[in-house]
């Protein structure tokens, strides 16, 4: 399976703090705010770099988890599953057809593996 490295996920104490340290920092540009997986999060686009996910925590600061595209998903799915990998979660569309899968790695985190949008 090909891999490429998409976003670094990041729990933050003040979403809005983050976005601007990323802006004037970083010169990142947010996407929208929205919600989802129990949370509001954006995303910050850099120029040159894989972009930063920033989530909006209350009780934790640091790596929620870090994500990687591919192109064949369900391969994916189950080349890692043969492997026994500990799939933490699968997201599937309004179809049925998996999406995304999470996935915890030997350090404990999580790792999203997904289609590209």
């Amino acid at each position: 399976m090909a891999y490429r490295l998409d976003h670094i996920a990041i729990n933050c104490k003040d979403l809005q703090q983050s976005i601007q340290f990323n802006e004037k920092f970083m010169n990142g540009t947010p996407t929208p705010i929205r919600k989802g997986g129990g949370g509001e999060f954006c995303f910050m686009n850099i120029t040159g770099a894989p972009s930063v996910q920033l989530i909006a925590s209350n009780d934790a600061a640091g790596i929620n988890h870090y994500g990687f595209v591919t192109d064949n998903i369900d391969g994916t799915a189950a080349e890692l599953k043969s492997k026994g990998a500990e799939i933490i979660r699968e997201i599937r569309d309004q179809d049925g057809k998996l999406t995304t899968i999470f996935v915890k790695d030997c350090n404990g985190l999580s790792m999203e593996v997904r289609i590209p949008r």
